[in-house]
């Protein structure tokens, strides 16, 4: 009998990622000052480069993005289903300590920040750390910003201990507010270049802070390459490892900007054909967005809000009974691939049984049998039988034609499947 490990519930990950965000301050404002303040300083005869933003729209952009505006858009996205991943720069810009608030700011707006991270965006979305500052590197023994940056000088930065010190003091910042993260974002391409050394760091901090050792980062954002789920370091005997979720679609909402509008066509075109996500979600690779939080705020206008509304709809339509696809958060991705990739499978013909040895739980494991199954137990407990996709759930089992799919909650240590032909 052959077996394959197929996708959770025959279905693909969709993911939305949400990187430049943090409590009360609006990064994008900060950042271009800090960004232009060091231009004048360090190269005052070179104008700046479009990615380090246009100092003239700086009259056009609040310093502020408002809690109701968090609790808007985080409400949306629970009632529409979709997850992914959220960060939480610790101290943007260097304006104010996540785990100490923001002095210059109204302490009530802080507050509510911080319930709306935990109440109603961490349930349906990883919550990260965006290294320190998402600007200036800081110097840990004083706190102090230094004339490195984070996505410049430390896209190769140093792969002695400073690096995973600096990961683990960005953790331990959200650990202090009660959010042990899931994994880490990298601003812009920071640790790019040295890739090996960074998903170290992270896999370390994340054992040292959170007692996690299956953490997630990421990094890479590929536009014209298939997307993959990397694992870094995997102990399959010790359940340990990392996995690098890749992005396959850029920030086509509103930017990191706020001011640079994007085009749902460019993800999903209105007859459900064109654009970047189609052609991922018919190989069924892991369909990973981008976006920014300045972005999704548009200064207020709320664009960039208005076209993820625009692509959702129009990725419901592309799977209108919910069979094809399934919003999944970052880690739930990670845990998934390092499952698929470092779980041992035994097929015992003569018992008529399949084993599964694994140190790498997750939900919705899914095998698909070469043969038409009548029967099938996990563990001693019998799975049901559907007739359709759309009531493909864990603890089922579907026969179509010759092949036999299964799912279940995967969990640490041996699974046994009995099967009867």
């Amino acid at each position: 009998m052959n077996i394959t490990v197929c996708n959770p519930l025959l279905r693909t990950p969709l993911s939305l990622i949400v990187d430049d965000s943090c409590p009360v301050v609006n990064l994008t404002y900060y950042w271009i000052h800090q960004r232009h303040a060091w231009k004048a300083r360090h190269q005052p005869n070179i104008p700046p480069e479009r990615w380090e933003g246009n100092a003239t729209q700086l009259k056009s952009i609040p310093p502020t993005i408002p809690a109701d505006f968090a609790y808007e858009w985080a409400e949306w996205c629970w009632e529409n289903g979709v997850k992914g991943k959220f960060s939480l720069i610790p101290y943007p810009a260097g304006v104010g300590r996540v785990d100490e608030g923001f002095p210059d700011f109204p302490t009530h707006e802080y507050h509510s920040w911080l319930r709306i991270y935990r109440e109603l965006i961490w349930p349906s979305f990883d919550l990260t750390p965006e290294m320190l500052t998402h600007t200036a590197v800081v110097d840990l023994d004083t706190f102090s910003l230094t004339e490195e940056w984070e996505q410049v000088e430390w896209v190769d930065p140093p792969v002695d201990n400073r690096l995973t010190d600096y990961i683990i003091t960005a953790m331990e910042m959200l650990d202090n507010v009660g959010i042990p993260c899931e994994g880490v974002t990298s601003p812009g391409a920071f640790g790019k270049r040295q890739e090996a050394a960074y998903a170290k760091a992270v896999l370390t901090a994340s054992q040292h802070v959170n007692n996690n050792p299956r953490p997630f980062y990421f990094l890479w954002l590929k536009h014209d390459e298939l997307p993959d789920v990397p694992i870094w370091y995997p102990e399959k005997e010790k359940g340990i490892a990392i996995a690098s979720i890749v992005s396959c679609a850029g920030d086509w909402f509103g930017g990191w900007t706020g001011y640079d509008l994007g085009d749902a066509d460019r993800f999903i075109t209105e007859d459900l054909q064109g654009g970047r996500l189609p052609p991922i979600l018919e190989k069924e690779l892991p369909c990973v967005l981008v976006g920014h939080w300045p972005g999704f705020y548009f200064n207020g206008e709320k664009c960039g809000f208005d076209i993820l509304k625009t692509v959702k709809a129009r990725l419901d339509a592309y799977d209108p009974d919910a069979t094809k696809t399934l919003w999944m958060k970052n880690s739930e991705i990670a845990h998934y691939y390092m499952a698929r990739e470092l779980t041992e499978i035994t097929v015992m013909e003569e018992q008529h049984e399949i084993h599964l040895f694994t140190q790498f739980p997750t939900a919705n494991f899914t095998l698909a049998l070469d043969a038409p199954i009548r029967h099938v137990q996990v563990n001693g407990w019998d799975l049901r039988e559907v007739h359709s996709r759309r009531d493909f759930q864990p603890d089922t089992f579907l026969i179509e034609g010759k092949q036999t799919f299964v799912a279940f909650d995967l969990e640490v240590g041996e699974t046994r499947l009995a099967l009867t032909e």
